[in-house]
């Protein structure tokens, strides 16, 4: 590996971190269009400062940066990243600012350093050492960095059909990663789809005494019924047709499975649960973590939650769903299916707010981009577990046409992506860098 570049890497750590403390400090929230345009133009600059040519592509909606070089390399390696991040509510769950990160314990907090911003400088800072100890770099080089990830891409698809060439390359490393529950880091080939959508009952032009409810329709009511026809008491979905055309899975990826600890008295302890959905174990826990849709309530809404009581009967109630999707399933046809199972079981009244959707995307398993990034990782962090995808979802569907992706990153099962007091640890974040310094050498190779 190049020495040269790592000692820069190991030498120059606090200037690397206080570039991701930089970029942290601007709260970039999707959900909120806070932030973005002045994100993406930091972003830009810091592609720009370590030698790549740069443009930034607008979109209906934030834009998307882009930054290459081309050595004249026979392979290109592409990196996906996002320099958005999720709401950080409720602040006062948090230790500390969410958007003044701050070193404790050899953790690094603040929001985004684990999704996706830590992941997006430390790829620069390869590419700064190997530009500022004067190395050549072996491979080709493309980022693509949008800024909608945290609310689904909604305007990547704008990017990405008219920029098929550059989005083409040998491999690609996208966004996430870390260390798994055991300590051993993960790579991830794969990720589910995703249909999210909010319901919404109305039946009364106003909130009434609770005392009329003897004779008046109630919404809260109304839509509980509605979601309880969604899934039965084992947690199976009741939409007709919903399983219909899932990807059953290859040999490869059964024997690839096979290999997987999921560490389950672990992750008991650790979540607090006695046991598993449906008391799965062993290869049906498996089948289920990589193979099985979803459809979660991610939240429901409807009359007073403050404290103490108040007796009202609610005008409206609300809920907001996420149904993960595997191969097979596409987000237009469940929305389909599930208006006609509210309408055929008589919920008519039942709103349904589309809010985004796309397909589940994987990299096969015997890939030879896989091995790479396999070996690249055991001279960095040792052992590697390989799943061949995430229950998590992410837009790599507009790109597997294209390039073959693997997702590695700096965080670790502690991380609490989404979650108040989100972190990294430092020497994850270092040894990170060194790991893609080994996935060019490898590469180049190839």
């Amino acid at each position: 590996m190049h020495e040269s570049v790592t000692k820069f890497i190991d030498d120059n750590l606090d200037n690397s971190i206080e570039d991701l403390k930089i970029l942290c400090r601007i709260p970039s929230v999707a959900a909120k269009n806070e932030g973005l345009e002045e994100t993406s133009s930091l972003v830009e600059k810091m592609l720009k400062d370590v030698g790549l040519e740069t443009k930034v592509h607008e979109t209906s909606g934030a834009p998307v940066v882009t930054g290459w070089i081309d050595v004249g390399a026979k392979r290109t390696l592409l990196f996906y990243n996002h320099y958005d991040v999720q709401p950080a509510e409720p602040f006062d769950l948090w230790d500390s600012h969410p958007f003044e990160p701050e070193i404790r314990n050899g953790r690094l907090y603040g929001r985004g350093v684990a999704d996706n911003k830590g992941d997006t400088i430390y790829r620069i800072w390869v590419l700064k050492a190997f530009k500022e100890t004067g190395t050549d770099l072996p491979v080709n080089i493309k980022f693509v960095v949008e800024g909608e990830e945290e609310i689904g891409s909604v305007n990547l698809p704008e990017y990405t059909e008219k920029n098929t060439d550059f989005i083409t390359a040998d491999a690609g490393i996208w966004e996430f990663g870390g260390a798994g529950i055991d300590g051993i880091q993960e790579a991830w080939l794969g990720l589910k789809g995703i249909f999210f959508v909010e319901l919404e009952v109305e039946r009364l032009v106003r909130d009434v005494h609770s005392s009329t409810a003897c004779v008046f329709p109630a919404a809260a009511s109304r839509l509980v019924w509605a979601l309880n026809s969604i899934k039965d008491g084992n947690s199976r979905i009741l939409i007709d047709g919903f399983y219909d055309g899932i990807k059953p899975f290859t040999d490869a990826e059964i024997e690839a499975m096979k290999k997987i600890d999921l560490h389950e008295d672990l992750q008991k302890k650790e979540y607090g649960i006695d046991e598993f959905l449906n008391g799965m174990t062993g290869d049906e826990l498996k089948k289920a973590y990589y193979g099985d849709p979803t459809a979660n309530i991610c939240g429901l809404t409807s009359g007073y939650q403050g404290k103490g009581s108040m007796t009202v009967l609610p005008a409206k109630a609300s809920c907001k769903i996420d149904f993960r999707l595997v191969e097979g399933m596409h987000p237009d046809d469940i929305h389909k299916k599930l208006r006609k199972h509210f309408d055929d079981n008589g919920f008519t009244d039942v709103k349904i707010t589309y809010f985004e959707g796309y397909p589940a995307a994987k990299t096969p398993v015997d890939h030879p981009f896989v091995k790479i990034v396999e070996r690249a990782n055991q001279s960095v962090f040792g052992e590697m577990k390989i799943h061949m995808t995430s229950p998590g979802s992410g837009p790599l569907y507009l790109f597997n046409k294209y390039v073959p992706m693997v997702s590695i990153g700096c965080g670790d099962h502690l991380s609490k992506a989404h979650s108040p007091n989100e972190s990294i640890v430092v020497e994850n974040y270092r040894k990170a860098m060194h790991r893609i310094v080994a996935v060019i050498d490898e590469m180049s190779r190839w």
